[in-house]
């Protein structure tokens, strides 16, 4: 995981300024595992920048991607996730409840796709979809439920 200063950095290796909505954005993302929305982001910024707008958060998220520190997830078509865990690693988004969570990717998968097209492959989006573990254990439970009431059959 990245460092706030390593992310400072980032931002000024472009040539840009380290503003206060800059960095109060690395610390809404440092260590997260639970792909917040640039919605998300931005409501959670709004606290203590009243003034941050969607194009900061997502000017600012594309500086970290390109600095290798972020990832931005359009997994769902509608909403953008951000992902602060730069390295390799799987999507799953859940069709029912709508979770997104990391899956693992199989070591060397980068090198394997590398090897089997003859192209540098530097990153990798992998999005998964179907139902999540949790789903199908609600799910599983509704089913064993009782229907209605047994003196409503006599």
């Amino acid at each position: 995981m990245w460092t706030i200063e390593e992310g400072t950095e980032k931002i000024r290796s472009k040539g840009l300024k380290i503003t206060s909505q800059r960095v109060g954005i690395l610390k809404v993302l440092k260590g997260r595992k639970d792909h917040p929305s640039a919605e998300q982001v931005f409501r959670e910024m709004k606290k203590d920048h009243p003034t941050i707008s969607f194009a900061t958060i997502y000017s600012t998220a594309q500086i970290l991607e390109d600095a290798g520190l972020l990832q931005i997830l359009t997994i769902d078509g509608h909403r953008v996730f951000f992902d602060p865990n730069p390295e390799p690693h799987a999507h799953y988004r859940c069709r029912k409840c709508g979770h997104v969570f990391d899956i693992p990717l199989p070591s060397g998968t980068l090198k394997k796709i590398t090897e089997a097209s003859g192209e540098i492959v530097e990153s990798i989006q992998v999005y998964c979809y179907g139902t999540c573990s949790a789903c199908i254990s609600r799910e599983r439970e509704k089913d064993r439920e009782p229907v209605g009431n047994s003196k409503n059959w006599q």
